[in-house]
């Protein structure tokens, strides 16, 4: 029996950029894949040329042994192939039951009118048969992130019903970037079970969840398949190597700990019995100057609301905050940032950048009252002189600085943000989930820019995107459950065991 799904031969060049070099790659009945590579490795042009939003150079197509042609999304649809991207593209302020049927209403309408009745009873059973356990006429708004993307498959499952497709195919992009671990476990449980009925085609850069996840592994580099892995064969170590093309990581290597420098005994902020109703309770401690400090826990023990608290996104109701031993009163995020305090939003994309603006803007917005001349224009000489020296010291891969910063990958986006707050010479970084949603080679790029930060005397606190990234990184751990702090550990001369860390958050 023909597999289900074979690209053979696919070929892709934009410009000069050679994207995919004669890329093969298969996807049988019932089977997760996972693809992963770097940021710029060609895993979304890939299936962007499978879904039909690209068309391949080269190469050829088969579906259950049919060469088949897909010119756009409407087409791939047909043939039961459909792509949840990572930004989702359901409609929030719509009913669940119309994002399921937009722009197929026709199929519910008779003499010229929708029979609403109709549209919903047919979404009730399509979300019984997902399992997912939520009214259709609920605003799609009120659903969580999980949620909704279980909607989109919802959506594709049904579609490939319309056509006639017994085994539909679903592409996953980095579906669980902005998902908490209980979130991350539904969808889990969620796509185990809809393996049963479908194929499913997985992009992360998160490769515990590939190796927990996928029957098989490609893995792409420069556009080429340098590997693909059975279940047996496939670890983190493994595909780190085959995605950088060098020798075996050790944690030592990855985290920089030879970096690692002794954190000066200058307190640059002190926190004491702050709290906040049912959010953090009696919270105090200290950070020094050319520190990293870990913050861990686990979702609700408190750790979020305290770094927002320190920033100015949401207010204390008790307690007090000193910077280099002056009381400072933090009300919103202008008042962090005059005594200091910059923050990396989890969401980069959202919170963290301006997408539509230059690069040279998103990285000098909190500084332009310093770059103003004469009858109020701003100094863009000196401006992109600024970004550009940025540019160099942190390694952003860009065109041009007048690109749009929607034109970076997530690894360089971060490291924009990250130039924001070095222009501005803040003094204390609080960084969410720094290295969230970018490739094994950008987590490198910044874990050497938080070195050369803390070098550079600039303090940070850190919540991790894994407490291995907590430990690797930090010279202090406070550990918190419950809203309160369970421990400190020291993790400069010596990095504590895992466990030790699990058995205060847990």
């Amino acid at each position: 029996m023909p597999k289900l799904l074979k690209m053979e031969g696919i070929d892709k060049s934009f410009g000069s950029t050679h994207a995919l070099k004669v890329v093969d790659f298969e996807v049988d009945r019932n089977e997760i894949v996972g693809l992963v590579g770097e940021n710029g490795a060609g895993k979304s042009t890939l299936m962007k040329i499978l879904a039909g939003v690209y068309k391949a150079d080269l190469g050829r197509i088969f579906l259950e042994g049919k060469e088949i042609s897909i010119n756009n999304l409407v087409e791939a649809s047909t043939y039961g192939i459909g792509m949840i991207f990572q930004e989702q593209s359901v409609l929030k302020n719509i009913p669940v039951y119309e994002n399921l049927f937009i722009s197929h209403e026709n199929m519910f309408t008779t003499y010229g009118v929708i029979s609403k009745k109709k549209m919903i009873n047919t979404a009730k059973r399509v979300l019984q048969e997902i399992g997912l356990d939520i009214s259709p006429t609920t605003n799609t708004f009120n659903l969580n992130y999980s949620q909704r993307q279980l909607v989109e498959i919802a959506r594709n499952i049904w579609l490939s019903e319309v056509s006639e497709i017994e085994n539909p195919l679903i592409i996953l992009d980095e579906p669980t970037t902005v998902l908490e671990q209980a979130e991350i476990d539904f969808i889990f449980a969620k796509l185990k079970q809809l393996k049963e009925r479908l194929s499913i085609v997985y992009i992360s850069h998160n490769l515990s969840e590939v190796v927990a996840l996928c029957d098989r592994t490609y893995i792409l580099r420069d556009g080429e398949v340098v590997s693909c892995l059975g279940k047996s064969d496939t670890s983190v170590e493994n595909i780190r190597d085959r995605m950088v093309g060098q020798g075996s990581f050790n944690d030592n290597e990855y985290y920089l700990t030879d970096l690692q420098r002794i954190p000066e005994q200058e307190v640059v902020l002190e926190v004491e019995n702050l709290h906040k109703y049912m959010e953090f309770e009696d919270i105090s401690f200290k950070l020094y100057k050319g520190e990293i400090l870990s913050l861990c826990g686990t979702v609700g023990s408190g750790k979020e609301a305290l770094c927002e608290s320190l920033c100015g996104l949401r207010q204390s109701d008790g307690g007090k905050i000193l910077i280099n031993g002056k009381r400072a009163v933090i009300k919103n995020p202008y008042d962090a940032y005059k005594y200091g305090i910059g923050y990396t939003p989890e969401d980069r994309r959202n919170a963290g950048l301006i997408q539509d603006l230059p690069i040279y803007e998103n990285m000098t917005l909190p500084i332009l009252t310093n770059l103003r001349k004469a009858l109020l224009f701003i100094d863009r000489v000196t401006q992109k002189e600024l970004c550009t020296n940025a540019v160099k010291t942190l390694n952003i891969r860009l065109q041009s600085l007048q690109a749009a910063c929607s034109s970076l990958s997530g690894g360089n986006q971060q490291k924009v943000i990250i130039a924001k707050w070095v222009l501005s010479k803040v003094r204390i970084l609080i960084m969410s989930h720094p290295t969230r949603g970018v490739d094994v080679k950008a987590k490198q790029q910044i874990y050497e820019v938080m070195r050369d930060l803390v070098n550079k005397g600039i303090s940070i606190i850190l919540m991790g995107d894994s407490f291995e990234e907590d430990i690797g990184m930090a010279n202090r751990i406070i550990t918190m459950k419950n809203r309160r702090i369970t421990g400190e550990l020291e993790a400069t001369q010596s990095k504590p065991a895992f466990s030790d860390v699990l058995e205060k958050i847990v």
